[in-house]
């Protein structure tokens, strides 16, 4: 069928390969040191958001919302996947974002979690998860499964596993991509896309793929680990190490 420019444009924008990195938002162990005392698990590795982790969360979401909104008439953006650790903190922090935009699933991908010092990981496998979080894309196949993480004992080593698996994601899935990870992994995955640094909770990291001197490159959009959208934007900014 013929397309009209509008629509032939919001075709082109959602096939587009940007991708959006944040890192999860202020976790509560941080912020009250008996919260595992108050929950109705023991995955002491696993904490979730604290209440202004999930402020922060919400206004990243609202940020999300604003850019497809302002864009309606002109490239016609679109989020097309959001792809997140499986810890719980990533995953609220993901599913704010799913929540406000409403039709984009979140794909739960073990290859981008944090440094992994356990034979036994604390985080819930996808099915536990999805019990909570129903924009969860169950069919979703991760490039690394559970299983075959292996124990870790850096921020190098997370994030070179990090990258590989983000470099992968990148390749298999059409559109635009929000990574959601953890101080280390978010490390690889800014590094896989050409810039190489630590981001701060809830900050906002946008890359575009564009031709340089005939060669398609990575590039940097705006600021790195943005923090304008955030209300409390110290905070933010102190985590980013």
């Amino acid at each position: 069928p013929h397309l009209s420019p509008t629509n032939s444009t919001m075709i082109e924008r959602t096939k587009s390969k940007d991708v959006f990195l944040t890192r999860h938002g202020a976790r509560i162990d941080y912020e009250d040191p008996q919260w595992l005392q108050h929950c109705s698990h023991n995955r002491s590795d696993d904490p979730h958001l604290s209440p202004s982790g999930i402020i922060a969360a919400q206004e990243l979401a609202r940020k999300f919302k604003r850019m497809q909104n302002e864009d309606r008439e002109g490239s016609c953006w679109k989020l097309t996947h959001i792809v997140s650790s499986p810890y719980i903190r990533c995953i609220e922090t993901a599913n704010e974002v799913a929540l406000a935009l409403g039709d984009v699933s979140i794909k739960v991908e073990p290859g981008i979690a944090e440094v992994n010092t356990s034979r036994h990981p604390g985080f819930l496998d996808v099915a536990d998860l999805k019990s909570s979080f129903p924009l969860i894309d169950e069919h979703y196949e991760p490039v690394v499964p559970r299983e075959e993480l292996v124990l870790e004992y850096s921020d190098g080593a997370a994030a070179k596993r990090s990258a590989k698996v983000a470099r992968r994601v990148r390749e298999l899935l059409a559109g635009s991509i929000l990574f959601v990870g953890h101080g280390a992994s978010c490390l690889g995955i800014a590094g896989e896309f050409g810039h190489y640094g630590y981001v701060g909770y809830t900050s906002l990291t946008h890359f575009e793929l564009k031709d340089v001197g005939g060669e398609r490159k990575w590039e940097l959009r705006g600021f790195f680990g943005d923090v304008s959208h955030l209300s409390d934007k110290q905070t933010s900014l102190d985590s980013a190490w």
